[in-house]
């Protein structure tokens, strides 16, 4: 018989920082190559997910998901795709509703499971800024790799 999760353990709060670090080996594990804190017009992106030529931005977030949404307009300007980690206990409705209407993914931290689900695949951005992407990738190139 399979021993349960041990949901005391599942179910804790995770900070920010360990969101990110369980995201980034989930991405990892994909196939991704993973950079963190990478400078965008004065922001951060928390990660950059490339895969080939492939550019995925995304910002993690606990819950204040509409700040996420802020932040990820930025990123249009440089990202194939932008998205959305959060480590709430479930998804906002008004997340899973701006995230459709945006193009943008959801990535849910299912503490139960303690693993990540996309909630919403990502469209391709369409309003991608070439000049910026190129000027943009020249410096991501100086960023190393996460863990």
């Amino acid at each position: 018989m399979k021993k349960p999760p041990n949901n005391e353990t599942c179910s804790q709060a995770v900070s920010e920082s360990e969101l990110v670090r369980l995201l980034t080996q989930m991405l990892r594990d994909e196939g991704y190559r993973v950079r963190l804190e990478v400078s965008n017009m004065g922001q951060s992106v928390d990660l950059v997910a490339t895969q080939g030529r492939w550019v995925t931005a995304i910002e993690a977030k606990l819950s204040d998901w509409r700040r996420a949404l802020v932040q990820c307009r930025t990123h249009e300007s440089v990202a194939d795709y932008v998205c959305v980690a959060i480590g709430s206990l479930s998804v906002p409705s008004g997340l899973f509703k701006a995230a459709h209407e945006l193009g943008y993914g959801v990535l849910h931290f299912k503490r139960t499971e303690a693993k990540f689900k996309w909630e919403v695949r990502p469209r391709l951005n369409s309003k991608l800024w070439k000049p910026q992407r190129r000027y943009w990738s020249r410096a991501l190139r100086r960023v190393p790799y996460a863990y």
